[in-house]
């Protein structure tokens, strides 16, 4: 109980709340606790949207998936961070899949109980307000990337974002990717071996290096020029 209460602490939905104050919110309402298992689908888009979840642990890819069986990943969500942030849309149905790329635990809330929360406390509102508008610039980003026209500028465009927004403080010129190289390709739309040429060549002109899912930026001026070409 306590780790859950920590990890939901971290938590958007619940920033700038206590422990305790966690704790008095949910025995107010019913949720539960699942596990998954790697490649479990959370949601698809034939499931009525009624609930969001919370990520207690693992990861989850957030997938668009296209008639011709393409699959483009949208985001992956870490723990703390939210799935189904969408269930007040006019539309009745989740638009994408999330998908487990290891395995999960998950808390959920039913939309009715979310909706007692907000009564309960305005300021948990606000921070769903917030967590949905982050949702939309994030969304806003992915179409940015994907409309950039080379694999270096959506690489460039892609890293000078993450240093920007959503980098730790200490970390002002590392890159830490939250998905492996092959997934990181998908995101961008581009072939891993496409996407590993492109890298190199960014490390042979002295302005990145990167080993794993490390990346060192070495020239930020000359990085950003690449998105502004």
């Amino acid at each position: 109980m306590k780790h859950k209460l920590s990890v939901l602490q971290k938590c958007t939905l619940f920033q700038n709340k206590s422990i305790d104050e966690i704790e008095a919110l949910l025995s107010e309402i019913s949720y539960r606790v699942e596990s998954f298992a790697e490649n479990d689908i959370i949601f698809s888009p034939v499931q009525i949207a009624d609930k969001i979840g919370i990520l207690l642990s693992g990861s989850v890819d957030v997938q668009k998936i296209f008639p011709n069986g393409k699959m483009v990943i949208i985001e992956r969500k870490k723990a703390c961070e939210v799935i189904g942030e969408c269930i007040f849309s006019k539309y009745s149905f989740y638009p994408d899949n999330a998908c487990v790329c290891k395995p999960t635990k998950i808390l959920f809330i039913l939309k009715t109980d979310l909706l007692k929360l907000f009564t309960l406390d305005n300021q948990f509102m606000l921070n769903f307000l917030e967590l949905t508008s982050n949702s939309m610039l994030m969304l806003k980003h992915k179409i940015g990337i994907l409309s950039l026209d080379s694999i270096q500028e959506k690489i460039a465009g892609y890293l000078v974002h993450y240093l920007q927004y959503e980098n730790e403080p200490n970390n002002t010129n590392i890159v830490l990717l939250p998905f492996s190289k092959k997934a990181w390709a998908e995101y961008m739309d581009v072939s891993r071996t496409s996407l590993s040429r492109e890298l190199r060549k960014l490390e042979v002109e002295g302005i990145l290096s990167f080993q794993n899912r490390t990346i060192e930026v070495m020239d930020i001026n000359r990085l950003s020029k690449i998105v502004s070409l």
